[in-house]
């Protein structure tokens, strides 16, 4: 997928640089920044990370619509079970069953200042 500044194409399809000149700047920058979070999900972090030590209620901070998050969630091997709120809204109205696997991948996404939509994927090593 190509990348726009406005409607300049600056990055095509093969990820080769477009229409770039006097730019300057370091193009493998473009990752966000991974954050370990205890139980607060703040969807102004990209990329979250959470090793459970228990049972685990997780609260949600900066909720506007259109932001997005990963949380990387490890139950570990007892498995802990996570709680969320009723503003986490999942996929098909079904939450995980979090005893299935210790890894997830959680996908988020706001809805509107309130209302986060997730879908979670898990998996074992």
């Amino acid at each position: 997928m190509a990348v726009l500044v406005g409607t300049t194409e600056v990055i095509d399809d093969s990820r080769v640089l477009q229409n770039i000149t006097g730019a300057n700047g370091i193009y493998n920058s473009f990752h966000p920044n991974f954050g370990s979070i205890a139980s607060t999900i703040d969807m102004n972090k990209p990329i979250m990370n959470c090793i459970m030590n228990g049972n685990l209620t997780f609260t949600e901070t900066n909720k506007s619509a259109g932001k997005t998050a990963v949380l990387l969630l490890d139950t570990r091997t007892v498995p802990y079970t996570p709680i969320f709120s009723n503003n986490i809204k999942w996929a098909e109205d079904l939450e995980p069953i979090w005893s299935d696997y210790r890894f997830w991948n959680i996908a988020l996404v706001c809805w509107d200042s309130s209302t986060i939509r997730a879908a979670a994927v898990g998996f074992n090593n």
